[in-house]
C-alpha cells in the first residue's frame, strides 16, 4: 500500500451530507445514468404512485471517509424474512482498488449478522463488473436475474451468513448431481 494514501474509516452515519452526496453519486454512476437517462422518456409516467401507509424498515447507512471526506458509501435495510438488502453502494473512481468496497461489505456483514439476518442480497446491472467481481470474491453467489426498464438486465447476488444456510441453498438450487 502507498504510504501517501490516508487511511479510510468506515462508520455508520445518520445521513450523508448534501449536496456533496448527490454529487458523489452522480460521479460514481455517470456512465450508468447516461444510459438510464436515454431510456427515461420511454418510461416517464409509468411508475405507480407509492401507496401511503407503507411501513419500511429503517435505512442503514455506512460512509467510508478519508480525512472526514466521504469517498464511498453503502446503504440498505432489512427485508422480510430477515434478509438484509444492500441497496446502493459506490466508491469514488480515484479511490477504487484500495479495499474500500470490501470494508463496506464487511461492515454490512457484521451489522446484518448482529441484526439476525440469515443472508444479504443485492441487485446490480450486469455490466457493473467491478462490483460483481468484488462481491463474488467475498463469497456472494449469483441467485437470480431480472429485467428493469430503468437499469436493464440485473443480476441478483446473495451472501448466506451461515454455512448451514449456504449448504441448504445449494442443495435446493442444485438438486441434481452427476
Amino acid at each position: 500500500m502507498d504510504d501517501n494514501i490516508s487511511p479510510i474509516e468506515v462508520r455508520l452515519t445518520d445521513r450523508f451530507p448534501e449536496p456533496e452526496f448527490s454529487v458523489l453519486q452522480r460521479r460514481v454512476f455517470a456512465e450508468l445514468e447516461q444510459d438510464s437517462n436515454e431510456a427515461e422518456p420511454a418510461t416517464d409516467g409509468q411508475a405507480a404512485p407509492t401507496p401511503s401507509g407503507l411501513v419500511h424498515s429503517p435505512m442503514v447507512r455506512w460512509g467510508a471517509y478519508e480525512n472526514n471526506t466521504l469517498v464511498g458509501w453503502s446503504y440498505g435495510w432489512m427485508e422480510r424474512d430477515n434478509v438484509f438488502y444492500m441497496a446502493n453502494s459506490g466508491v469514488l473512481p480515484t479511490r477504487r482498488r484500495r479495499g474500500i468496497y470490501t470494508a463496506l461489505i464487511n461492515a454490512i456483514v457484521r451489522h446484518a449478522t448482529l441484526a439476525g439476518a440469515w443472508a444479504i442480497r443485492s441487485r446490480h446491472t450486469v455490466v457493473n463488473n467491478p462490483v460483481l467481481i468484488a462481491k463474488l470474491r467475498e463469497g456472494f453467489t449469483i441467485s437470480g436475474m431480472s429485467q428493469s426498464a430503468r437499469m436493464g438486465t440485473l443480476v441478483e447476488l446473495t451472501l448466506h451468513l451461515s454455512r448451514e444456510r449456504e449448504v441448504a441453498y445449494r442443495r435446493r438450487v442444485l438438486p441434481y448431481r452427476s
